[in-house]
């Protein structure tokens, strides 16, 4: 599939964050399989998946159709960065069967000493039909993760990195969607804490051209614990 083809189908649609991690109940490929088929069936158009092995599953179950963004999260002791952070990592994530590639390009370098911006044209050079999405948390991130070529910015690192972490008291974060959306003529997607129905209209109607949304429709522990958190104390 061409890149401009990936990116034509992603456009107004909302997608599901397939992913769990222990010790939730649900962190196998067979249930996350499960997660997908589901959101197939409720008109979820794609998916945003961790690790080669749960990217060929899902790609396996679903069909050529589906958009996947892959995602590896490699975690080094030390380093918050973690997102997608080697071309090794990005060579398993396209053979195993994404679309799109979706890195950390935050303002951070990672245990690999360089920041995620700076892969960006190697993949250009490597997979010149793959698009490469830039997890941002800052409007000037996406600006830079722009400049180096990426196609797609995201809200997906607000509220994660130690210069955002007031963002977090937030749901979806829309001054970063209106910010990144004036950046002009690169695809925004929103993603982080869209919790609701009112939060995915209001994450397009900021400027948003597509969604990814995750706990809120894919992680039973953490939609229990939010609503036993809220009524405590009532």
């Amino acid at each position: 599939m061409k890149k401009q083809e990936v990116l034509n189908k992603m456009a107004k649609q909302v997608f599901v964050s397939c992913q769990a991690y222990d010790p939730n109940p649900h962190a196998t490929i067979p249930d996350m399989v499960k997660m997908a088929i589901a959101a197939k069936m409720g008109g979820s158009t794609g998916y945003r998946v961790n690790h080669p092995d749960y990217v060929r599953a899902i790609r396996e179950e679903v069909g050529p159709e589906p958009i996947i963004i892959g995602i590896w999260k490699i975690m080094e002791p030390g380093n918050d960065v973690y997102i997608t952070t080697t071309m090794e990592a990005i060579d398993a994530l396209v053979e195993a069967g994404s679309n799109v590639i979706a890195l950390d390009c935050t303002d951070r370098v990672n245990a690999y000493g360089y920041k995620g911006y700076d892969l960006v044209p190697q993949i250009l050079a490597k997979y010149p039909n793959i698009g490469i999405m830039a997890d941002c948390s800052t409007v000037e991130e996406a600006r830079l993760a722009k400049e180096a070529g990426v196609d797609i910015v995201a809200s997906t690192m607000s509220g994660y990195t130690a210069y955002t972490v007031d963002r977090y008291a937030f749901d979806v974060d829309l001054d970063l969607l209106r910010g990144m959306k004036e950046l002009g003529d690169v695809f925004v997607l929103a993603e982080g804490r869209i919790w609701t129905r009112e939060d995915a209209i209001n994450a397009f109607k900021a400027g948003a051209d597509c969604l990814v949304v995750g706990t809120a429709i894919t992680n039973p522990w953490k939609i229990t614990e939010r609503i036993v958190e809220a009524t405590k104390d009532i």
